[in-house]
Formats: structure tokens, C-alpha cells, sequence
């Protein structure tokens, strides 16, 4: 692990973006939080203050470059030098492959794509000139397969994929530990136990099992880093049965 414990979580403002930070301050980081929504981002700031953490709330478009440099100059001059990039901002969109416009493939892109090339290439060359840091691409199942009437966030998300493993050809053996957390659905969260009410909610990922496992690649070793993690609830494993066609 980098000598300096200052961790930036992208996608920081609610949900397991919120639970990774909150994690990574009671593992001792000082935490830079990003995300669009400044109030959102000061829950989560005081939530880990209220703690005894420290954190530094930079609102940012992860899609607009100056603005993620600025974040990182912030967070820099405030905290220190940045040891941990979680790559946890995300968008999502389900939609028919023929009604997906231009500006919804856009949108998949410059989030899910743009935003972590951004945020990475912000702060990989310092961590490779300090020869430590990790950076943790947060990945869903789309980045190993193409689930009907998810084809833009799919794209984006195979892309992401692509970026994370060209870093670690690069930059790993110079210090910086890059790695891809494909965490397959199904994370417990009000959302998915509305649309599963039938399921036991200890069958969904667990918020704190994603946050386990960021903690553990963060403390692995050199001698024996990992590159892909697949996470993938019980309930994912459920049997799939095709439909029956009526006779």
C-alpha cells in the first residue's frame, strides 16, 4: 500500500459510492468525494466527519476533464497526494437497441468511458512517479456480456473494462495497482428488493461486500496482484429456466 492514505471515490454522493467512502475513511483515508450534486456529496462528507474522518467535497461532471483536474488539484492541495482512485460514477440506461438515440449512446460514453479515462489519467502519472497507488474500476456484468436492451451502457462498460487492463499493462509494474470489480447485479438495495419482493435479501450483494473487497485489493501485495474480480450474488446463480411456448 502507498504511504499516503488520501482515497478519491467518483459516483460519491449516494448509493455504494457513499458506502465505499464511508469504508475507506474508517480504514484511515482522508477521502476526496465526487460526484454532480453538491448536497448529496455534503451528506456523505458529514456523515464521515461525524465519524472522525476527514473528506473534501468537490462537485464534478466526471465527463468534463477540467473539471476532474480541478477536483484533483483540490483534493491534492487539501488532503495530499492521492494513493486510492475508486472509478464508482456510473449511468445506467435500459433501453430497445432501436430507440437508443445518439445523445443516449453519448451520455453512456462520456460517463462511464470518458469519466474514468479522465479521472485515471489524472492521477496515474504522479502515483507512478511516487511508484505506489491502486486504482479500482467499479464494472457490472455488461462488461463480459450483452444483456438485451442494455447495448450503449454494455459499450461503455466494455470500454471501461478495455481502459483498466491497458492501465495495469502500463503502470502496474511501476507501482500502481489497477484492477476491475465486476460486481454481477443484484446489489441489495431498495430498488432491487421492490423488483424481487419474493427473493431473501441476504441472496443480493451486500454493499459492505463490495466495500471488503476494494479494502482487500487496496492491501494486497505486489508479489501477487489482482487484476479481475467477478462478484456474483446467490441470486444470480438462480437456475435459468427457458420460458414454456404455449402449445
Amino acid at each position: 500500500m502507498a504511504e499516503s492514505k488520501v482515497a478519491l471515490v467518483t459516483g460519491a454522493g449516494r448509493g455504494i459510492g457513499r458506502d465505499i467512502a464511508q469504508r475507506l475513511a474508517r480504514e484511515g483515508y482522508a477521502c476526496g468525494l465526487i460526484a454532480r450534486t453538491k448536497s448529496q456529496l455534503d451528506e456523505t462528507a458529514d456523515l464521515i466527519r461525524k465519524a472522525g474522518g476527514k473528506a473534501v467535497v468537490t462537485p464534478t461532471d466526471v465527463a468534463r476533464r477540467e473539471q476532474v483536474v480541478a477536483a484533483v488539484e483540490t483534493v491534492e492541495r487539501e488532503l495530499g497526494p492521492i494513493s486510492v482512485l475508486i472509478n464508482n460514477a456510473g449511468a445506467y440506461l435500459r433501453k430497445r437497441f432501436t430507440e437508443i438515440s445518439e445523445e443516449d449512446f453519448d451520455f453512456q460514453l462520456k460517463v462511464n468511458t470518458y469519466g474514468p479515462f479522465f479521472c485515471t489519467q489524472a492521477v496515474v502519472g504522479k502515483m507512478a512517479e511516487r511508484g505506489g497507488g491502486t486504482i479500482i474500476f467499479v464494472l457490472g456484468s455488461e462488461s463480459r456480456s450483452g444483456p438485451s436492451q442494455y447495448a450503449a451502457y454494455n459499450a461503455s462498460k466494455v470500454a471501461q473494462h478495455a481502459i483498466a487492463e491497458s492501465v495495469a499493462y502500463e503502470f502496474m509494474h511501476l507501482g500502481v495497482h489497477s484492477a476491475a470489480l465486476d460486481v454481477d447485479g443484484a446489489v441489495d438495495s431498495p430498488r432491487v428488493r421492490e423488483a424481487a419482493p419474493d427473493e431473501d435479501p441476504s441472496h443480493f450483494v451486500p454493499p459492505s461486500a463490495i466495500c471488503d473487497e476494494i479494502v482487500h485489493l487496496i492491501n494486497q501485495h505486489k508479489s501477487a496482484w489482482t487484476f479481475k474480480v467477478d462478484m456474483r450474488s446467490y441470486y444470480q446463480w438462480r437456475p435459468r429456466v427457458a420460458v414454456k411456448k404455449k402449445e
